[in-house]
C-alpha cells in the first residue's frame, strides 16, 4: 500500500487508516526506536515509543501534502527515541552497597568490548546492503527473534517466501562478511 492511499484511508476512514498505518510501519518504526533505545530502555519502552510516534503521526499527518510519510515517521521515531533515551540517561542511577566496591574494568575488557562492538557495526551495514525485504526479515529473525508467519504477517509476505528469502539472505551475508574476516 503506498503513502497516497494510507493518507486517504486516514482522511476517508480514520479506524481503517489508522489500523493500516500500524500494520504498514509498526516494523520500521519498532527498528528504528530499537536501534536508539538499545541498552537503555525496555521492551516496554520500545514499543510504548512506536505506538507513540504512529498515533502521533496519525493525529497529526497532513493528509494533503505529498511528502514521504515514511520519512516522516523515521524522523519523528528517532527523535522521540532519542528525548527518551536522554531522558533515561539523566535518571540513570547506581545504588553501591557499603560492601560492594566500583570494579574498574580491564584493559582486555574494554578491548575486547570496543571490538564486539566494532564488529556489531560491521555487521549490521552488511546486513543494511541486502536490501529490503531481505534486511527487514533477517532483523525481524535474529533480532526480535520473530518466526517465519510472524515475519510473514509484518511484510505482507507468505512465509514459505520468508523462509527461502530468509536463506538467501544467510548465504549472502556469509559471503560479504567473509570478505571482512570476521567470523560468527
Amino acid at each position: 500500500m503506498t503513502d497516497m492511499d494510507i493518507k486517504r484511508l486516514i482522511s476517508n476512514s480514520p479506524d481503517k487508516g489508522f489500523k493500516t498505518l500500524f500494520s504498514e510501519y509498526w516494523s520500521y518504526t519498532y527498528t528504528i526506536v530499537f536501534n536508539v533505545l538499545r541498552g537503555i530502555g525496555s521492551k516496554d519502552d520500545i514499543e510504548d515509543v512506536t505506538a507513540d510516534v504512529l498515533s502521533d503521526v496519525m493525529m497529526n499527518c497532513d493528509t494533503e501534502h505529498n511528502g514521504s510519510l515514511k520519512a516522516y515517521i523515521g524522523t519523528s521515531a528517532k527523535r522521540r527515541a532519542i528525548d527518551l533515551r536522554r531522558f533515561l540517561s539523566s535518571h540513570r542511577s547506581i545504588s553501591i552497597d557499603e560492601d560492594e566496591s566500583l570494579s574498574i574494568p580491564s584493559a582486555e575488557n574494554v578491548v575486547t568490548s570496543t571490538e564486539s562492538s566494532h564488529i556489531s557495526a560491521l555487521l549490521l551495514d552488511k546486513i543494511e546492503a541486502l536490501g529490503e525485504p531481505d534486511a527487514e526479515i533477517i532483523i525481524q529473525k535474529y533480532f526480535y527473534d520473530r518466526n517465519s508467519a510472524e515475519i510473514a504477517h509484518t511484510l505482507g509476505m507468505n512465509p514459505i517466501t520468508v523462509r527461502s528469502r530468509l536463506r538467501r539472505a544467510l548465504k549472502k551475508l556469509k559471503a560479504a562478511i567473509s570478505e571482512l574476516d570476521i567470523t560468527l
